[in-house]
């Protein structure tokens, strides 16, 4: 059996390392730049486990992959495109898509994201069949995570997909002993789509967000986006990482109140405190806030 591996992304590394480690005929088809130090990095990874790639140049090249290839099995992980399943032709009822988010209450192209922005209790992992719609197929393997405050959005995206792992080998005994997989269509009733953050998804609005959304919001930046985002003085500040605060105050939201040992600024409901930060591309604990200039009663955010 040829397993077949769709992907943009480095996440799809744990994936090609089982596969090949349990000797599997695996090839990737990888929609990288050519050139790029991502795509030069997934061509090392390739030739150092002996895995055939091809890297994307046209929007037709995965069909011509397809065609050339003829993988029996084909799971897609951090591909940017829909398929047009028509062209897919016999393979369509072998090919599953890999999201990293529950659905169908999170489709889209950056569920964990919008999972720990929103504070979820639980993540998800879902692996589906694919269809002409975004995320919509019907779901064969499932599993949840709870929500644990060291997660961050680079974290979790490592973590789901070494889960995957399990789901990916569920697949493939259901088709190696001839078992029929169970299928759960999706309620299209409980449906929404999640569209890529935009700059109003990552900032910090101070006067309406409360601290565990703020912490919600840090974890969700991390790193992809170098932190939430803010100001200090007209320049933006990235906040990586916060905690929250116990300190009592009667200031206005995004007032710095501490920069003795981590930078603490009000908040809504409270406080939180700084630990990590990015400010104008220099990345530095909260504890040194002062030798930025950070002084008590300044104001983030403006």
């Amino acid at each position: 059996m040829k397993i077949g591996v769709i992907s943009g992304a480095e996440i799809c590394q744990p994936v090609l390392y089982h596969l090949a480690s349990k000797k599997a005929n695996v090839t990737l088809f990888y929609a990288g730049l050519p050139g790029v130090e991502t795509t030069k990095q997934m061509l090392s990874f390739c030739e150092a486990y002996r895995i055939p790639i091809v890297v994307e140049t046209t929007k037709d090249n995965i069909y011509e992959w397809v065609h050339n290839d003829r993988p029996d099995l084909v799971f897609i992980m951090g591909y940017g495109r829909i398929l047009n399943i028509t062209r897919l032709g016999p393979l369509i009822s072998g090919v599953f898509n890999i999201h990293f988010g529950a659905l169908p209450n999170y489709r889209g192209p950056s569920p964990v994201f919008w999972q720990l922005k929103n504070g979820e209790k639980n993540i998800e992992v879902c692996i589906h069949r694919i269809t002409n719609k975004a995320d919509a197929g019907a779901i064969i393997w499932r599993k949840c995570i709870t929500n644990e405050e060291h997660y961050t959005y680079s974290f979790i995206n490592q973590y789901l997909s070494n889960i995957t792992l399990e789901g990916i080998d569920f697949i493939l005994n259901g088709f190696l002993h001839g078992n029929k997989l169970m299928e759960s269509p999706q309620d299209e009733a409980s449906a929404r789509y999640y569209s890529r953050p935009v700059l109003k998804d990552v900032l910090i609005n101070w006067s309406a967000m409360k601290t565990a959304a703020i912490f919600n919001l840090c974890r969700a930046c991390n790193s992809w986006n170098w932190g939430a985002i803010t100001s200090y003085k007209g320049i933006e500040l990235k906040i990586l990482d916060v905690t929250i605060g116990t300190d009592q105050h009667d200031k206005e939201p995004g007032t710095v109140i501490n920069v003795e040992n981590n930078l603490v600024v009000a908040c809504l409901d409270g406080s939180c405190s700084i630990t990590f930060m990015n400010l104008n591309g220099i990345f530095f604990p909260g504890r040194h806030a002062k030798q930025f200039g950070i002084a008590v009663g300044h104001q983030l955010g403006v």
